[in-house]
């Protein structure tokens, strides 16, 4: 589900392509100041769609990023480097699945999208949709998987100290039955024995 509007994608685009080159040239280490943007309160309002920040410079981004610090920075020549191309792609990727910038970088640290600029950069945009997508199937575990997991215990112990069917946890460790439309009956009954919270084993997309 794309997060806004296909009409302001071409601004917020070039707006982070450019927030981020000015950024680097003002001496700012790349990869921390991709820290400091997925979770600042410019990302959040991008990601809302929020109709006034997408239509704000790169200048501006840096502006409020920074508000209150004493870093200035001023408008310089933008080049088509890896900086700028991965602001720019990665605006792209998030509109285009909704997905929060910190949920990205979480499967697509911006490290790889700088390794992925030689060959991508002159490339169709739906060539990096691949590869990024590719990233997020990479950890195709469940929460139900990773909770029985950390209990050190087989699927069949499960089944018996839970009294789920051996089946149920099955089909929705391989996400082909969707726990979140479990029975609460049966959540209850592998949260108990999982030592966690029904929350923890649901499914939810996280933006």
């Amino acid at each position: 589900m794309k997060a806004y509007s296909d009409f302001y994608l071409p601004y917020v685009s070039e707006s982070l392509g450019v927030m981020f080159e000015l950024a680097v040239k003002q001496g700012v280490d790349p990869i921390c100041f991709w820290n400091t943007f997925i979770v600042s309160y410019v990302a959040k309002q991008i990601e809302e769609g929020n109709p006034k920040y997408l239509s704000l410079s790169g200048i501006d981004y840096l502006d409020e990023i920074y508000k209150g610090k004493k870093e200035k920075f001023t408008n310089k020549k933008i080049e088509f480097n890896h900086f700028y191309w991965s602001g720019w792609i990665l605006a792209c990727f998030q509109q285009r699945t909704g997905y929060s910038f910190f949920k990205i970088n979480e499967h697509l640290p911006i490290e790889e999208v700088f390794r992925l600029y030689p060959a991508l950069h002159e490339a169709d945009v739906t060539k990096f949709y691949a590869i990024a997508c590719s990233f997020f199937k990479k950890d195709k575990k469940t929460k139900l998987r990773k909770m029985r997991e950390a209990n050190a215990l087989s699927q069949s112990q499960l089944a018996k100290l839970a009294d789920v069917d051996l089946r149920s946890i099955q089909m929705y460790e391989q996400r082909r039955n969707d726990i979140n439309k479990a029975q609460a009956m049966t959540l209850f009954k592998l949260s108990k024995t999982l030592n966690c919270r029904i929350e923890d084993l649901l499914e939810e997309d996280e933006k």
